[in-house]
């Protein structure tokens, strides 16, 4: 039974993630509708969120963590909504926080369970990273660049060269960028400035959907990196 929950508990976990947001988005698909296209809902929601306080934050980082562990769940959907609700600066804080947390709760996952090593075939596309000579800059960039797939990467964190507490600082600093796109980008949409949400959106995009067309060039050349020096 043990082996058994080593093997599946991510995927028992991402499926009941997946059927509760299902159930949830079918549930109030009209006043996710109306939010997304009446500035009056929207602003509703907003207060309403905000009205919560404390409970209403800590809601909101039981998200993130859920999005985070669960890693195959969009974090894009997550970081707008902390831009919306908490504005540019406090979504970028509240998601980071969200991150960290839930980065470090994936490692108390993998020690708990005593799992010393990682199927070949996930680690092979970024063998470069265990480059102990630039181990620390390879993770930044792992992290930094769009159209990684950094939660996924979060679990290789224990099986790489580099202490946790190294791990945790840089792969949540190198993911400030692009959450600040996020958040910028949803922080501008809430107050109306449509035409400048539109221009971040699209920039975001068009970089990370070239990072995705040549992810597997950009990863060549950091492996013939670390190979020649």
């Amino acid at each position: 039974m043990k082996q058994w929950c080593k093997k599946h508990a991510g995927q028992v976990l991402g499926v009941l993630a997946v059927l509760i947001l299902a159930g949830v988005g079918l549930t109030y698909r009209k006043e996710i509708w109306a939010i997304l296209t009446q500035e009056s809902a929207r602003d509703a929601f907003i207060e309403f969120v905000r009205g919560r306080g404390v409970a209403g934050v800590f809601l909101f980082l039981g998200i993130q963590l859920l999005q985070v562990v669960v890693a195959f769940l969009p974090g894009e959907m997550v970081e707008l909504a902390a831009g919306l609700l908490y504005g540019t600066w406090g979504g970028l804080a509240l998601c980071l926080c969200g991150i960290l947390l839930a980065s470090c709760m994936i490692y108390a996952f993998i020690r708990l369970f005593h799992v010393n090593k990682i199927d070949e075939k996930t680690l092979s596309k970024y063998r470069f990273l265990h480059d102990k000579a630039h181990i620390r800059f390879m993770v930044f960039l792992v992290f930094f660049i769009p159209g990684t797939p950094k939660d996924i990467l979060t679990y290789l964190g224990p099986f790489l060269p580099l202490p946790a507490w190294q791990f945790l600082l840089i792969s949540t600093l190198a993911r400030i960028p692009s959450v600040l796109t996020s958040t910028f980008a949803a922080n501008q949409f809430a107050n109306g400035a449509w035409k400048v949400s539109a221009a971040v959106f699209a920039i975001t995009g068009i970089v990370a959907f070239l990072c995705l067309l040549f992810e597997e060039r950009i990863l060549a050349r950091f492996r013939r990196c670390t190979t020649e020096k």
